[in-house]
Order: C-alpha cells, then structure tokens, then sequence
C-alpha cells in the first residue's frame, strides 16, 4: 500500500515537471517587450521588435502588430504561411525581411505616426498578452548641406562659412531659417550659450509650404556690443527644435574688427597677465620716444 503511495506521489511530481517544461508560455508570455523607434524621419526604414523570453513559436498561436486600431501584419507559426499582411494607410510592410519576432517597415510616411501595438497570444488557453509604443515619423528641416538636416542662418555680406567680421554700434541682423519641416519647428537663439531675451528677436508664423511642409523664421536684431565676450568675440546659435523628437543647431561666430587689430598689434594680448599689460606699454612708449629722439638727432645734424 505504502509502495503505491509512493509511486503515485513521484508520476504527480513527474507530471508537473512535464507541464513545465511543456507549456511555458502561460507563465512567460507576461514577460512581453516591444520596441519601436520613438521618432522617425519621412522615408525611413524600421524594425519593430516584440520579444520574449523564449524562442520556439510552437508555444504560440498567433503574434499580430497593429498600428492604433488597424492590423497590419500576423504570424502564426502552425499555418502553411504563417506571415499576413494588411492594407494600412501609411504602413509597408517588409514581409520578406519579418519574422515572428519583428517586422520591417519601409519609407515611412507622416501617415505611418500612431501607437503600435504587439499582440501575443498563446496556444494552451489562447490568453492574451500586449504591449504598445508610440512613433512618430517628422519631416526634418532642411539643411544647406546633403544629408544633414537643420536650421541655416543668413546675414547680409555674409558667404555662410568662418567669421562675420561687425564694428562697435553696428546692429547685427541675422535670421535663423528651418524650411521644408512637419512638423514646423520652434526656434530659439542663444548668445554664447545663454538665452537671447526675446525683445532682440522679431518672430514670423510658421509659412505652409508645397508638400504639407513649413518653413519657420526667427530674426535675431542687436547691436553687437551688447553681447561681446573680453576676446572680442560672439558666438551666436540657432536652436530649430521639435519638443522631445528632434534638435538641431546652426552656429555664427562674430568678430569686432576694432579688437581684432589691437590684438594683433601686440598692445593687448589675449589671455596675459595683468602686470604684463602696462610693462609691454611701457616699453612700446619708449620705442618710441627713442625713435622719435633719433629722428630729431639725424635732422639736426
């Protein structure tokens, strides 16, 4: 009697194991993470990933990807053809590159922006498991060189490249320009690296453009002393930014002619010592007082 006890104590023990080890998935399916890219630009690839802890799709019924409230794409691992995709405005799906475990999007567009959404669903009790991210795709603003996107600066007289060379009591006019952004972008200057008070700044609405596109402008209007660091030098920067998805910049660096020629002279070198300054006077006055006094001798004689 005691033997049988025994025996059937250790086929319950035996049979839990196998549960176990056979269907997981009830238990781990909890673990469910998605990734999805939190910003985009219009044209972009990308993957969306749902994992978990497990790599054998036979624990599974169906894994589904939806983007707010429309599928777009299902993988189901006991069909002949486990992949299928749906016709979603603003979603392409990359079948030939998808599997169970993620799904590849081609050139997105402003459409493809909303929450998406990974479905698993198990294949003992057919319980369901989802977790959501958001992406948004934008239109960045163009930039002046291929490839990189941003906000440009113009200034009358000037190429766009190296220092703009400005005089004491000139006023400097300079606009910060993001065009052919979607979002439009908001625009901030800074002057070396503080915030321009807004009463220098003349701002514009943002300007619809083709394409459901924007351009946005920012013009920065200031006399240049105001702002002059002890080098003689200003550094300006524009600052085109999407809140939390996008930020860019576009930099100006200005110089005072007036300080530059003193600098160069040798009567106020940057970075010397305070009591290097009068002594280097010194000797340039005696210089001259010598040269003058040499010039008066060879006159008279």
């Amino acid at each position: 009697m005691e033997t049988s006890l025994q025996m059937r104590a250790s086929l319950l023990v035996w049979a839990g194991v196998l549960l176990l080890v056979v269907q997981p998935a009830s238990v781990d399916v909890k673990s469910l993470r998605v990734k999805v890219p939190r910003m985009a630009f219009l044209g972009d690839d990308v993957q969306l990933e749902c994992t978990f802890p497990w790599t054998d799709p036979s624990f599974l019924y169906s894994i589904k990807w939806w983007r707010d409230n429309d599928q777009f794409y299902q993988y189901i691992p006991k069909n002949k053809d486990p992949k299928m995709t749906f016709n979603v405005s603003g979603i392409t799906v990359d079948s030939q590159n998808s599997t169970e475990f993620k799904v590849t999007l081609r050139s997105l567009s402003l459409k493809s922006s909303g929450m998406f959404t990974c479905e698993v669903i198990s294949d003992d009790n057919f319980e369901t498991f989802r977790e959501s991210a958001n992406m948004t795709v934008i239109d960045p603003p163009d930039g002046n060189i291929p490839g990189k996107y941003g906000p440009v600066i113009e200034v009358a007289g000037w190429g766009g490249s190296g220092p703009l060379e400005v005089r004491d009591g000139e006023q400097v006019e300079a606009l910060c320009l993001a065009r052919g952004a979607n979002p439009p972008v908001q625009l901030s200057w800074y002057s070396n690296d503080t915030k321009v008070p807004r009463e220098f700044m003349r701002p514009q609405p943002p300007r619809m453009e083709g394409f459901n596109t924007y351009t946005s402008s920012l013009l920065l209007l200031v006399s240049a002393e105001r702002l002059w660091k002890d080098q003689g030098q200003l550094a300006l920067r524009c600052v085109a930014e999407i809140p939390g998805l996008f930020r860019e910049t576009a930099e100006l660096e200005l110089h005072n002619a007036a300080f530059r020629r003193a600098q160069l002279s040798g009567l106020f070198a940057a970075g010397s010592k305070n009591d290097e300054s009068p002594l280097l006077v010194t000797f340039v006055v005696l210089a001259l007082l010598l040269h003058h006094a040499f010039t008066l001798t060879m006159t008279c004689s």
